[in-house]
């Protein structure tokens, strides 16, 4: 394993282990006057897990199992946390833009623990 991978795991392991923070979105705090109603409805459905990812519309039983590959072709299964936060297309655009701000972090394994 690259030294990099092996820093960026421990990172990981180290902020997870020390952390006390509640992981539940309280869904009263998505619902603010300043932000638009979409962003909000966006945030609720990707809380809930009802966003309308590959794995989502398999568990519906709208595609077939081999239909669940992720859009970005990264040969991973598309979920919100995949697709926001870890898929090497899409996801990246977290990096881009803490690396902008000048912050440098792991990325949770999870929407919920980002949002917190």
């Amino acid at each position: 394993m690259e030294v990099g991978n092996i820093f960026r795991v421990y990172s990981y392991n180290f902020l997870n282990a020390n952390s006390s923070v509640d992981l539940v979105v309280h869904v009263s705090s998505l619902w603010h006057k300043d932000v638009p109603l979409k962003v909000v409805l966006f945030a609720w459905r990707l809380f809930r897990d009802r966003l309308s990812t590959k794995d989502n519309l398999f568990r519906r039983q709208v595609i077939d199992f081999d239909a669940q590959a992720c859009v970005g072709e990264c040969g991973e299964m598309e979920t919100s946390s995949h697709l926001l936060l870890h898929c090497d297309i899409f996801g990246s655009v977290w990096y881009f833009i803490l690396r902008w701000l000048g912050i440098y972090s792991v990325m949770p394994y999870d929407v919920s623990s980002h949002f917190i």
